[in-house]
């Protein structure tokens, strides 16, 4: 995040809270957020907090309890890896409709392809022949084989069974071990309470994707889940009823931030996730998929 806009906002929220003459201990009592935490923000000294995610989460809250307007806050901090170019001065629009950037390509790839069909059709039409002579000659060793036997073949039926009970059996096994092996094991959460924040650690789960299903109950709840590149995956206001966000292969850790988080249950790949905090309105459940 920008140390100056991070200045700019520290300065907003501590004259915001001398407008409604609140001391830092009275904002720490509305947000449960540490005294030193929330110093540290309005004097822009973000090494005492422990990590980007956190200086927004805290200036979220911290802003609410001063009655300003989180998201125009923080507005303007998107990533610069979440930026795009606006320059398109070569864009085109392709045969499909859609607006491309770059040089376009297109007549070059198919005048190519068009030169290349002779050449196609005529191995397509060998290997065509290489399949029939293959399959005359085996047949021919076939019957030849029969002939000299004296055409008498048998096949125990019972031995057929017995290796299609086998191989069925070997299948379902495996089928079941994969099953085993796939389910999620959560194993037991961290609770950082100065944090607010739960923690699983999870090992070698990023190269898998994962399903998490939030459920709204009561009065509903606000929740927002992000990447640890701060990318975000869902950023919504749950009356009733539930959302389920699909987390990429490759994610190495992701965050689910509540407001009024008793009103919310949440499973990760269908296990139960705990939830702590009920005591206060703002929490976090982190998730490290590579430890």
């Amino acid at each position: 995040m920008n140390e100056t806009l991070i200045n700019q906002i520290g300065e907003q929220l501590k004259a915001a809270r001398l407008e409604k003459q609140l001391s830092l201990d009275d904002i720490q009592e509305i947000t449960k957020i540490q005294r030193r935490y929330l110093s540290a923000i309005e004097e822009n000294n973000l090494s005492v907090l422990p990590g980007d995610f956190y200086v927004r989460a805290f200036i979220r809250q911290y802003a609410l309890a001063v009655g300003l307007h989180p998201d125009e806050l923080l507005g303007e901090t998107k990533p610069i890896s979440m930026s795009r170019t606006s320059d398109l001065s070569r864009a085109h629009r392709d045969n499909d409709g859609i607006v491309r950037a770059g040089i376009d390509n297109t007549p070059t790839a198919r005048s190519r392809l068009a030169n290349s069909m002779p050449t196609i059709g005529l191995g397509l039409l060998i290997l065509v022949a290489l399949i029939v002579i293959w399959f005359v000659l085996t047949h021919i060793g076939t019957n030849s084989q029969q002939t000299s036997n004296g055409g008498n073949i048998s096949v125990s039926t019972s031995e057929v069974s017995k290796s299609s009970s086998k191989s069925s059996a070997s299948k379902s096994s495996a089928s079941s071990s994969s099953e085993e092996s796939s389910t999620l094991d959560l194993g037991t959460p961290e609770t950082n309470t100065s944090l607010q924040t739960t923690i699983y650690n999870l090992s070698n789960e990023n190269t898998k994707k994962h399903t998490v299903v939030i459920t709204a109950k009561n009065t509903g709840t606000s929740v927002k889940v992000n990447d640890a590149s701060s990318n975000i995956l869902l950023n919504e206001t749950l009356a009733s009823g539930s959302k389920t966000v699909e987390i990429p292969s490759g994610t190495t850790a992701f965050n689910l931030q509540f407001s009024n988080v008793n009103n919310a249950s949440v499973t990760v790949d269908g296990q139960n996730v705990e939830v702590s905090g009920a005591t206060t309105s703002f929490w976090n459940v982190l998730f490290n998929l590579n430890k």
